[in-house]
């Protein structure tokens, strides 16, 4: 996670990446709205934020961003070799595990029990239970609704921090 309050010099990639990143936030968003209409097409949309989100990640720790970007890969890998469920599931890992980081920027209220609510939208999609999903991706998107507001109003050195406290 970044400081806020240290603004290092940003390159192109600085830049492209929290660029990439926020529109990760934003896929993801537009995939839960459409995930009730084009259910297809809406799971590869949530592969497509979560391959965006892990690869353009901003985190001081190598250990947390390594773990994000291998189980992205690892589910588009399942979504090739024809486990599309367990590859959403990947894709909700991510973008639920990053809404949970954004929380100790933020504070959402909620914005915590992100994963959770993934994890159970998950769950409700794997066993068709239609009320459930309705529930949790109304609620997942009014969450990730504020979060990415807030996050595209932020400079976007905001992201990046300071520089020298990267593990490389």
């Amino acid at each position: 996670m970044a400081d806020p309050h240290i603004q290092s010099p940003m390159d192109l990639w600085d830049i492209l990446t929290v660029i990439l990143y926020r529109s990760g936030l934003t896929v993801a968003l537009a995939m839960l709205f459409w995930l009730k209409y084009t259910p297809e097409i809406a799971q590869l949309g949530f592969l497509v934020s979560g391959v965006m989100l892990a690869s353009s990640l901003h985190l001081y720790l190598k250990s947390f961003r390594l773990l994000f970007q291998f189980v992205m890969w690892g589910g588009l890998l399942c979504h090739i070799f024809g486990l599309p469920e367990v590859a959403l599931g990947a894709a909700f890992l991510v973008i639920g595990g990053l809404c949970y980081k954004e929380y100790f920027c933020f504070r959402i209220t909620g914005l915590n029990f992100q994963p959770l609510i993934f994890a159970l939208l998950w769950v409700s999609l794997i066993t068709q239970a239609d009320l459930f999903i309705d529930l949790f991706r109304i609620t997942a998107f009014i969450l990730l609704a504020i979060l990415t507001f807030k996050k595209w109003r932020m400079p976007l050195h905001f992201d990046i921090g300071d520089k020298g406290k990267y593990q490389i």
